[in-house]
């Protein structure tokens, strides 16, 4: 069997852990016409991001397998009735979790902020007293569990939206628990609104400029999941103009800015410049990154593709209809 995998660098390692009959191979440039050559006797691909042209060369495609967890950027109307798709969501969420948190900090002891102003001598407005404040997660999985009992920690109140509220999450208290029906309390009651929701059809733009107008003038907003779950223009308006105090962003509208190969016109992260609002905390989706880098990604993919070789269904699928 043949897999394709588009990092180098990922293709190696999972060359190390893989049986010699499963051949591995990777491209050197990384363009979609060289992909497309490469694709055509694959059955599995492993990617962080695929274009459809590469998904229909891949005539005996049986699994996609997605690097991470969010799949907004795969091709799904490429993809034929008998080829699975997975990822490799909940094999560690706890960097992410912890990266989410510290963006929770800074924004309320103003870390920014201060460093900025050290040299100047100059003070900074109070900070926020996270006990006792509304931490709202909006998407309960793995990732948003481990982010509700971080902040537990700092005795705040916990409020959860998921799109199955009577799925209950294990391992956490949560002071209320609601569905879609529920966004607008949900947006109104909480002080830190923590954003880990996939990107689907359901959720793209769930919060825009009338969530917004909901929360308290003093609320934040953290977005560590898919930047487009939030409407841009609106969170930009309400950042510049007052109606939330602030927010971090570790994801942005044009998700892959940085990459030549995906945005050749080297447009920035965004149409609206958040980065120059003194209330806003940047950073390049790296935030989960740390100096002890797990395996249990490589684990799911390499398990995925051993199944493909012996004919089995892959763990960790995604639904296709539902894109997550």
């Amino acid at each position: 069997m043949k897999v394709l995998v588009v990092s180098p660098v990922l293709a190696k390692r999972l060359s190390g852990v893989l049986p010699d009959e499963i051949e591995v191979i990777h491209p050197e440039r990384g363009t979609d016409d060289e992909l497309e050559a490469l694709a055509v006797d694959v059955e599995v691909i492993v990617s962080t991001r695929l274009s459809a042209s590469v998904a229909r060369a891949a005539k005996n495609l049986k699994l996609l397998q997605k690097t991470g967890a969010g799949v907004d950027d795969m091709p799904f109307d490429a993809l034929g009735d008998d080829t699975y798709m997975a990822n490799t969501s909940g094999s560690n969420p706890v960097p992410l979790a912890e990266g989410a948190v510290a963006l929770v900090l800074a924004l309320a002891k103003r870390v920014v902020e201060r460093n900025n102003r050290f040299l100047e001598g100059r003070g900074v407005s109070s900070g926020v007293l996270l006990k006792g404040k509304s931490a709202g997660i909006l998407g309960l999985g793995s990732i948003g569990v481990e982010v509700a009992k971080m902040l537990q920690g700092f005795d705040m109140r916990i409020l959860g939206l998921k799109r199955d509220p009577s799925v209950k999450p294990e391992g956490v208290d949560l002071d209320f628990l609601g569905g879609p029906g529920d966004l607008h309390r949900f947006m109104a009651e909480s002080d830190f609104v923590i954003s880990t929701l996939p990107l689907t059809i359901d959720t793209r733009g769930i919060i825009g400029e009338e969530e917004l107008r909901l929360m308290k003038p003093t609320a934040y907003i953290v977005s560590v999941s898919r930047a487009a779950v939030i409407e841009e223009e609106p969170l930009y308006r309400a950042l510049k103009d007052g109606w939330i105090a602030g927010a971090a962003l570790d994801v942005w509208w044009r998700p892959h800015f940085w990459d030549p190969i995906w945005n050749p016109e080297g447009k920035g992260a965004s149409e609206y410049p958040f980065w120059e609002l003194p209330n806003v905390i940047c950073t390049p989706h790296s935030i989960t990154s740390t100096d002890s880098r797990s395996d249990a990604s490589l684990k799911i993919m390499a398990e995925n593709i051993r199944r493909i070789a012996d004919g089995r269904p892959p763990i960790n699928q995604v639904d296709k209809r539902l894109q997550y």
